[in-house]
């Protein structure tokens, strides 16, 4: 499956989010990496680091923020600092696993 090169046009909602959570869940049918989401999951939390979001958006941040943070951990812990450096880790998956936790929390 070709990957998109970005999810850039993907709107910023609790939809868009469950959306991409179930993508990672289903990576073998995903339009995005693992990697992607992770990116996109951080873009959403950055645009409410100086906002105050509307609850159901408040809801969403510490899921978006852990994807973000679990993907860098999973990669730190697996990868050479050179390899951290040198690797586009497109191809690169976190377990389905917990893509299926985090739409649990959101449930």
């Amino acid at each position: 499956m070709q990957l998109k090169d970005h999810a850039d046009n993907i709107p910023f909602t609790r939809e868009s989010v469950l959306k991409m959570l179930t993508w990672g869940a289903n990576p073998e049918t995903s339009p995005y990496s693992h990697k992607q989401i992770a990116e996109w999951c951080d873009r959403f939390w950055c645009q409410y680091l100086e906002v105050d979001a509307e609850p159901e958006i408040e809801f969403l941040l510490p899921v978006l923020t852990d994807v973000e943070t679990q993907w860098d951990l999973y990669l730190a812990n697996k990868y050479s600092l050179e390899e951290l450096r040198t690797n586009d880790f497109k191809n690169e998956q976190m377990p389905k696993e917990w893509f299926n936790d985090w739409l649990r929390q959101l449930a």
